[in-house]
This record gives C-alpha cells, sequence and structure tokens, in this order.
C-alpha cells in the first residue's frame, strides 16, 4: 500500500513537471511575445529643472520588424503607447531583424505608424547593431526615422527646452563593437546639468563618464528572451555584459536596460516579456 502511493505521487510530480512546461511551452510562443508590456518608472533628481518636473519619457527598443514582428503586432504595439501619451520618444535601434530584408510595404507600414506617435517635446533616435548590417540597411533606417520625424542622435548631444529658458541634455550614441568615444559629446557639458544618454548595448554604458549622464538608456540583450532557473537562453550580444535587464547603478549614473519590443531567432520569450520603459521626471 505504502509502495502505491509513492507511485502515485511521482506520477504526479511527473505530470504537474509536464504540465507545467507544457504551459511555458504555450505561453512563450503564443502568448509572451505579443504580450507588450509597459513599465512606468518615477526617477527622482533634486537637479532636475522645474519645467522638466512630471515630463515624461517613452524609451522604445529592439523592433525587429520583419521575420515576426509583423504590421498586425506594429499596429498594436503603436495603438498601445500611444494611449499613454509620452511628452519624448526615444527610438534605441533595430528596426528590423538581422537577416530580413524589408520591401516597399514594409517602410510604409513602418513609417506609417512611428509617425502616428505623438510627443509634443520631441521623437529621438539612435541605431543598433542590426541597423549596421550594411551602409545601405543604416541609410534606409535613417530615411525611414527622419520620415516618421523622428531626431537622430549621431554620437552628439542636443538640448531641449519646455516652454522656458531651462534645457536638459539628451546625448546619442548609434551602436558601437568596441568602447564609445563620447569626450566631444559631453564636452560643454557642466556635472551639475541634467543629461539622459542612449546607448545600443548595456555594456557600452562603462565608457561613459558617468558623472555627467543622470539616466542611460539600452535595449539590445531581449532579456535573452528566455530566462529559465538554470540561466537558459537562445539570445546574447557582445557588449550586453552583466546588465540582462533593469535598473542598474554605475557611478553616477542610473541604467534601465529594456527587453525590447520583438523577437529574433526564434519567435519566443519566457520570462522575459517585450516591452517598453516609461520614466515620469520627478523634481524632489
Amino acid at each position: 500500500m505504502e509502495n502505491k502511493k509513492k507511485l502515485i505521487l511521482s506520477l504526479a510530480v511527473v505530470l504537474l513537471i509536464l504540465l507545467t512546461g507544457v504551459l511555458s511551452y504555450l505561453n512563450g510562443k503564443y502568448v509572451n511575445p505579443t504580450d507588450f508590456q509597459i513599465k512606468n518608472i518615477t526617477y527622482n533628481d533634486s537637479h532636475l529643472p522645474e519645467s522638466f518636473d512630471d515630463v515624461t519619457v517613452m524609451f522604445i527598443s529592439d523592433l525587429e520588424y520583419g521575420t515576426f514582428f509583423n504590421k498586425d503586432r506594429l499596429d498594436a504595439f503603436v495603438d498601445k503607447i500611444n494611449k499613454v501619451q509620452a511628452d519624448i520618444v526615444i527610438f534605441g535601434g533595430d528596426m528590423f531583424d538581422r537577416d530580413y530584408s524589408p520591401v516597399s510595404q514594409d517602410i510604409s507600414n513602418l513609417r506609417t505608424a512611428l509617425k502616428s506617435i505623438d510627443a509634443p517635446l520631441g521623437k529621438f533616435a539612435v541605431l543598433g547593431d542590426f541597423d549596421y548590417t550594411s551602409e545601405q540597411r543604416a541609410a534606409l533606417v535613417r530615411k525611414l526615422l527622419y520620415d516618421a520625424e523622428f531626431e537622430m542622435l549621431q554620437d552628439n548631444t542636443i538640448t531641449l527646452h519646455n516652454g522656458t529658458s531651462e534645457v536638459i541634455y539628451l546625448a546619442g550614441f548609434d551602436y558601437k563593437d568596441s568602447s564609445i568615444d563620447s569626450s566631444l559629446a559631453y564636452s560643454n557639458i557642466s556635472n551639475d546639468s541634467f543629461v539622459i544618454t542612449v546607448i545600443h548595448g548595456a555594456k557600452l554604458a562603462e565608457n561613459l563618464p558617468n558623472q555627467i549622464s543622470d539616466v542611460t538608456l539600452s535595449g539590445h540583450s531581449h532579456h535573452m528572451q528566455i530566462n529559465l532557473a538554470l540561466f537558459v537562453n537562445n539570445v546574447e550580444y557582445p557588449n550586453t555584459g552583466n546588465y540582462g535587464t533593469g535598473k542598474y547603478k554605475l557611478k553616477n549614473t542610473t541604467l534601465y536596460v529594456s527587453n525590447g519590443v520583438g523577437t529574433t531567432r526564434d519567435d519566443f520569450r519566457i520570462f522575459s516579456d517585450p516591452g517598453v520603459y516609461y520614466l515620469k521626471l520627478n523634481k524632489n
């Protein structure tokens, strides 16, 4: 009798494990890739200019349009983020999936959707590694973003105003295989200025003068797309380092790493929901 109970218990445990595995697979394959999350963050900083108190910033990265991320997903995603109505929108790179060759209809779909995103204080962008698969691809993505009313940040810094002479600075760096040379971009910015920096590849933040940048935003990692207890993953990129997803403190800067929106190699996500960051700047 005792052996029979143990057998039944063992079978129950095995069935539970199998059921969990099946449900995780189905969720990772058919639910999570389109379960777009908006992660709300309040960023407090005493030297934020008064006119930027309560200003919101949305950070979008890694669309990987084409192989899996199609027009239906794009429209659903843009519809969701448009309901939030951020003041500033930033694209962090990787417009198309690495090996996807876009056609004219893809360009039209993306241009229309991205242009529909409204941001009173501006829309800005950097390029990622997938945008640099060729010079032709980089030029295509830049043109697409320009037509969608995004301003390119290419290893430079711009000033933003919000109805007053007060400014914050926005710096952006396209993807680099090694370190970023930020000496020119930050050369005229004082340590008491408020600066947001955008990169593609979180490890590159280690090369930045972190005493200047208050907030640094990065995509690129996809949070590996599959994250299990044994750290099984199927996507890993250079310049990710130990910054998989979430919030990190590097000297005087706060680094936020996004999971990104799309998928690559496999249309699969477990414990790595696609999404964007929505930061509310707060002068405290």
